[in-house]
């Protein structure tokens, strides 16, 4: 039982890792924006945040939230636009 669900845990960390890494390739975003999204993807994680939403939804606010943190110019629209989600619904 705690094999099955550490190692469910650390492919659902590896899929997080992918996709941030593939909306930051888009958005032209560095490493270490990556880096700060993906710390902040393993806490949601460990805190069940991502139960029930869509692993993109949850990468994008990662990414938003390092970008933020990091005071880069990118704006919610333009993780919207990479992502295809509209955020006025």
């Amino acid at each position: 039982q705690y094999g099955f669900s550490r190692q469910s845990r650390e492919n659902t960390l590896a899929q997080g890792r992918r996709r941030i890494q593939d909306v930051a390739g888009f958005m032209r975003l560095g490493n270490h924006f990556v880096d700060a999204a993906h710390r902040l993807y393993t806490v949601a994680v460990e805190k069940n945040f991502t139960q029930g939403r869509r692993r993109a939804h949850v990468v994008a606010a990662c990414l938003y939230t390092a970008c933020r943190q990091e005071k880069s110019q990118h704006m919610l629209i333009d993780f919207s636009d990479a992502l295809q989600i509209n955020v006025y619904v």
